[in-house]
């Protein structure tokens, strides 16, 4: 889409803006059928037909389809990763004066790569398993990450 398609897409959306708020202010959507009650969006325009059975009996019974519950594994273990690395960086300045830092600094890397690695499988397995291709789970850069945490805490030379 060149920049002048983009203007006139803007241009017809000012449009129509204006079209829906002089409608408003006429009162032509005052007695609608349904006005001021909830939307009824237990039908899904974009769902194939021959799952809404299954969908509806899946989430009568509280059931979420296998990539929905690996979505929020994915939620879950990111978090943990994150806050496994908040928890050592919080307590690093305290244990940098000491003798077994260097240790410990190495311990907090190796669960931190775990870490991530496990929530990178994750990702693969709902990417491979998901129905939409626009969901797609991004997974850490573990060798970003990695070269950031060395940076900041320095190089163990055993590793």
């Amino acid at each position: 889409m060149s920049e002048a398609d983009g203007d006139a897409f803007d241009w017809m959306g000012l449009i129509a803006d204006r079209k829906i708020v002089e409608a408003m202010e006429e009162g032509l959507f005052k007695n609608l059928p349904g006005a001021g009650k909830p939307l009824y969006l237990s039908i899904n325009p974009f769902e194939p037909p021959g799952m809404r059975a299954v969908n509806r009996v899946l989430s009568n019974n509280r059931v979420l389809p296998p990539w929905l519950v690996l979505e929020n594994e994915i939620e879950a273990s990111r978090a943990e990763t994150l806050a496994v690395l908040e928890r050592w960086e919080a307590s690093a300045e305290g244990v940098r004066q000491k003798v077994d830092f260097a240790r410990r600094r190495s311990e907090a890397r190796c669960g931190y790569e775990r870490l991530m690695q496990s929530t990178n499988e994750l990702v693969r397995k709902y990417n491979s398993s998901k129905p939409f291709v626009h969901r797609s789970s991004i997974g850490f850069m573990t060798k970003h990450r990695l070269a950031e945490f060395d940076e900041r805490y320095g190089v163990d030379e055993s590793e």
